[in-house]
């Protein structure tokens, strides 16, 4: 956030994998930057808990509840030994009327975060099952994906079971695993170690444009 990490020592803390950073409805006191490990963050609901993001190192998040001084929308948890930067309001009011790129960093993220709000939304509301899912895979590569010689992986878990939560198939693991077993017949994914690896960017890309033109045309 434009500073050296070792300007912010003093305010770091160390969470356990699986220990809870902040719970919804908490007051928004801090706001925090990873410097080492990951973060999950989530909704709990009736069916479980239901993932929103993975941030890593580098990445800052909660500021949205010391700009609007509201409850938590969310809940965190560490998701690996994790090291966080926590900033009050005045420490944060403080590094940002010094210093205008973390502002401009600020927008950019609540800007990326909204534009990809507004992709999951408009990928659930798709009927087709196979859409829906090609959907999902495709843009965890454009936002996670790792490329490797074994294909693309993701810096995320990326089960069967973390892609049916994603496109609200929970209940219905089922047909996710029906429809990564034709992609994966068609090489276009594999699954190595439980994990959905993407084996051809451009065929899923192809794949992905077929099915939404079929959709739009009755072909």
């Amino acid at each position: 956030m434009g500073a050296g990490a070792e300007s912010f020592d003093k305010f770091a803390k160390v969470f356990a994998p699986g220990e809870v950073i902040f719970k919804q409805g908490d007051p928004g006191e801090h706001m925090f930057i990873i410097q080492s490990g990951r973060v999950e963050v989530y909704l709990t609901t009736p069916k479980g808990d239901k993932s929103l993001a993975f941030f890593s190192a580098g990445d800052f998040f909660g500021e949205m509840s010391i700009i609007e001084k509201a409850p938590r929308s969310a809940n965190a948890r560490a998701a690996d030994e994790t090291k966080l930067i926590m900033l009050d309001e005045r420490t944060f009011d403080l590094h940002v009327q010094s210093n205008p790129a973390i502002v401009r960093k600020i927008l950019k993220n609540m800007s990326n975060r909204l534009r990809d709000a507004n992709e999951q939304i408009k990928n659930l509301l798709i009927k087709d099952v196979n859409q829906r899912v090609a959907n999902r895979i495709l843009l965890q590569c454009q936002q996670h994906g790792v490329k490797g010689p074994a294909g693309i992986k993701f810096d995320i878990p990326f089960s069967e079971v973390e892609l049916a939560k994603d496109v609200g198939l929970q209940d219905e693991v089922a047909k996710v695993r029906e429809v990564l077993g034709q992609l994966q017949s068609k090489k276009i994914i594999d699954i190595q170690n439980g994990q959905v690896v993407v084996m051809s960017v451009e065929n899923l890309q192809k794949f992905v444009q077929y099915l939404a033109m079929k959709a739009e045309f009755g072909f």
